[in-house]
């Protein structure tokens, strides 16, 4: 069995320009724009040997709230994939699930742990949760003002 993670960036390559992520995120914020409260759309995307990744998350102005949704394809070694077509085949994913999830209020999720999907014959895991930053930040100032450590928070993983 694989484990599934999420990689930094420092062990992934960037897929597209800065000026290509730019206009798949106003895309994104200009589709969604009459769902959007104070938020917008970040994006990031990467390819290793191992796996093609994605992250879309919604973002509050404020930075209370980040929602974050993570996607991975695993490659196999001898896999000759366009990782451009898998990246956007995800996208058109999450976009579909964007939608659903402002018409209905805002109260379906991705799972917490990587679940497997299959959507136009690509077969990818993907995860979400929801972060309070403000919150965070603030339980980080608490923890140092009474004599603890910096603690990271561990990014969530399972095998599948």
């Amino acid at each position: 069995m694989k484990k599934l993670a999420f990689l930094p960036h420092n062990k992934i390559e960037r897929i597209w320009s800065e000026e290509e992520y730019l206009n798949i995120k106003k895309l994104l914020n200009k589709k969604h724009a009459a769902y959007l409260e104070n938020e917008e759309f970040e994006i990031e995307a990467g390819v290793s040997k191992e796996q093609i990744q994605l992250k879309v998350s919604l973002r509050k102005h404020d930075n209370s709230i980040l929602y974050p949704i993570e996607c991975v394809y695993v490659r196999e070694l001898d896999d000759k994939v366009n990782y451009n077509e898998i990246v956007i085949n995800m996208i058109d994913y999450l976009d579909l699930y964007w939608t659903d999830y402002f018409i209905e209020d805002r109260d379906i999720f991705v799972p917490l742990d990587w679940s497997k999907h299959e959507f136009e014959g690509i077969t990818f895991y993907l995860r979400g949760f929801i972060r309070n930053i403000n919150l965070e930040e603030q339980a980080e100032s608490f923890l140092a003002q009474h004599g603890y450590g910096d603690y990271e928070i561990k990014s969530i993983s399972s095998e599948t």
